[in-house]
């Protein structure tokens, strides 16, 4: 038996409930049936076959019943067939809906090929610990290295210069300069300002990879507003693509690493996993992890 998991956009995905009645192991017809799904968020919808609305269960066979439920919540979903009369029985379960979006460093095909596996029974594994090892990038470097648009707002670090989350391209920079929270003053990118790779770096190549902007300064002849008390702090304000213009080579590589152990662990109990050839092996953190991401750590990042 394997996980129910359905992996698409939940606006979009319509999961399929079956469940066949029998008496005495013959198909067998129950006087009424119904079945509850209960979302995500605890609200309870009742479906039924002949009966009160929503009456969206059908029948495909002798004792076969059917309900395609759209899944508009990603998340865990309950479902409870329930039959009376001639085959009175209750049947109850779950699935799993869950979006795989672009957030992710690896792909389960990636994670397959890495560790051998050629069927989909352990899709549901498998998913699962790419997920989390993107998420343990993040949270080993202190940074994501994904693209997404976004407005963000700065709170002002000197007159010339300001650092900024990691930026990919800038659509526009705006200033509060009273502090009433209105960025009214629009900035010219190359005239009153430019991006930094970090202090005194300007090309986003010149590390050997692709990396983003961390920062700018001031061209002139305009200055970073100064603050003050009982005013809007946040003065600053940027729209743009953030993130990193490509994933590198050694994030895919190290969450590929986290991937595979994550996904080895559910045959590792108490950490510890058995190989014919190589006897017991303690599973803990991989140093090449580390060594793999120690230049994309952020300075923020302590105690790595």
């Amino acid at each position: 038996m394997s996980a129910t998991v359905f992996y698409a956009d939940p606006s979009a995905e319509i999961a399929t409930l079956t469940n066949t009645w029998t008496v005495t192991g013959t198909p067998t017809d129950p006087t009424a049936v119904s079945i509850v799904i209960t979302d995500p968020t605890g609200a309870a919808t009742t479906h039924t076959y002949l009966g009160a609305a929503p009456n969206d269960v059908t029948r495909t066979g002798t004792g076969a019943y059917q309900l395609l439920v759209p899944t508009t919540t990603d998340g865990i979903w309950l479902y409870k067939w329930i039959g009376t009369g001639t085959a009175a029985d209750v049947a109850e379960g779950t699935f799993t809906v869950t979006t795989i979006d672009s957030r992710l460093y690896v792909t389960v095909e990636e994670l397959k090929s890495r560790l051998g596996i050629t069927v989909s029974t352990f899709d549901f594994e498998l998913i699962l610990s790419v997920q989390a090892a993107s998420s343990s990038v993040d949270e080993i470097t202190g940074r994501y290295f994904w693209r997404g648009t976004d407005t963000r707002t700065y709170v002002p670090e000197s007159y010339y210069r300001q650092s900024i989350d990691d930026l990919v391209s800038v659509t526009s920079l705006k200033a509060d300069r009273d502090g009433d929270g209105v960025f009214e003053e629009t900035w010219v990118l190359g005239t009153d300002y430019q991006l930094e790779v970090s202090p005194g770096r300007f090309n986003t190549a010149s590390k050997g990879e692709l990396w983003p902007y961390t920062g700018f300064n001031i061209i002139g002849p305009k200055f970073i507003p100064v603050v003050w008390p009982w005013s809007h702090l946040d003065r600053l304000q940027v729209t743009g693509v953030f993130g990193w213009p490509a994933v590198p080579r050694n994030v895919k590589q190290a969450a590929l690493i986290i991937a595979a152990e994550l996904f080895k662990l559910k045959e590792a109990p108490f950490g510890v996993a058995g190989f014919p050839e190589l006897g017991t092996v303690k599973i803990t953190s991989n140093p090449q992890v580390l060594w793999l991401l120690h230049r994309y750590i952020s300075g923020d990042r302590v105690g790595v």
